[in-house]
């Protein structure tokens, strides 16, 4: 699998090296608009063709599939002139701000009978398979109360343009909400409609927010994001017979379960790191002749920007 890659920030980067662990990929062009990018991706990868602009990348008939790692207002059009140009795509989260957004991507490539997958680590992790079966087998008993946050404090980090920063495009839920709602909605997709959200706001953009659901069940989910403090990254599962916790669960390495038996650690065996599995998972579906995963399916994504919209649409304005 050839792929293109639009942006060539520290997403990108990562991806660049993390491709080292999938056989089947290989990086042909990097496009990037910025001098010192360009550089830094002709160093990294000496055999791919480097861009300054988009286009060349997208008509170039050395490449199979475009990988979109540019801030997040640029992710619906530039996956439409992907899709344009006949490409396969994997767009970086959030791949839309709207589910409606959302839709048409999809519909379009349906239309020109291509791949289309949001770029999100979690699924491909063999962790959350691992927490759903144990919750399923009662190992905790009926579950209770959940929380899950991803909290980071950037410290005052600033870059003239930075799209973290922009009140359009910005703030903590668009860069980090998909994580947590992902987990949530895969672990628990009954959730009660109703939503208690708080946000707090700096300069137009959301710097922290909580958002309290409940499940259908009447276990509470507290979700919390953060880019202006530090929190240990987390998710905790509160059960009538035990707890689970999980550091890191978007990209969760292991998984503590405490209940009458004891505490235990468990460790799953993960072929992937990082951004590597979704990157195996594009040359496995591709390759198989399928235009969305199975493993995170179109649908999952419309949920989880759905939910976010929800989450949005009660910020303090």
């Amino acid at each position: 699998m050839r792929f293109g890659i639009l942006g060539y920030g520290g997403i990108a980067q990562r991806f660049v090296h993390d491709s080292a662990q999938v056989e089947e990929a290989e990086i042909t062009w990097i496009a990037s608009q910025t001098p010192a990018k360009r550089e830094a991706a002709a160093a990294a990868v000496p055999g791919a063709r480097i861009a300054d602009n988009y286009q060349a990348c997208l008509a170039s008939p050395e490449v199979d599939c475009v990988y979109i790692a540019l801030p997040h207002a640029q992710h619906k059009a530039m996956t439409l002139a992907a899709l344009a140009q006949h490409k396969h795509v994997l767009v970086e989260k959030p791949a839309a701000f709207t589910s409606a957004d959302w839709d048409r991507l999809c519909a379009e490539a349906k239309r020109q009978d291509c791949f289309l997958m949001e770029a999100l680590k979690t699924p491909f992790y063999p962790t959350s398979a691992i927490v759903k079966n144990l919750i399923e087998d009662g190992a905790i008993g009926q579950v209770t109360d959940v929380d899950v946050n991803y909290c980071y404090d950037l410290k005052g980090q600033t870059k003239p343009g930075w799209y973290i920063l922009d009140p359009l495009q910005g703030g903590a839920l668009y860069d980090i909400g998909s994580y947590l709602y992902y987990f949530v909605l895969d672990l628990f997709p009954n959730l009660k409609p109703t939503l208690n959200v708080t946000a707090q706001l700096r300069d137009h953009i959301d710097v922290h927010f909580q958002c309290e659901l409940m499940t259908d069940s009447g276990a509470r989910i507290l979700t919390e994001g953060a880019i202006d403090r530090e929190r240990p990254r987390e998710a905790v599962i509160r059960g009538t017979e035990g707890t689970l916790r999980i550091p890191y669960y978007y990209r969760a390495e292991e998984i503590i379960l405490e209940n009458a038996r004891g505490i235990q650690t468990i460790r799953p065996t993960i072929q992937y790191t990082d951004l590597a599995g979704e990157i195996a998972e594009v040359c496995r579906c591709v390759g198989n002749g399928w235009r969305e995963s199975p493993l995170y399916p179109q649908a999952k994504t419309r949920e989880v920007l759905a939910l976010m919209e929800a989450i949005r649409s009660q910020f303090p304005h």
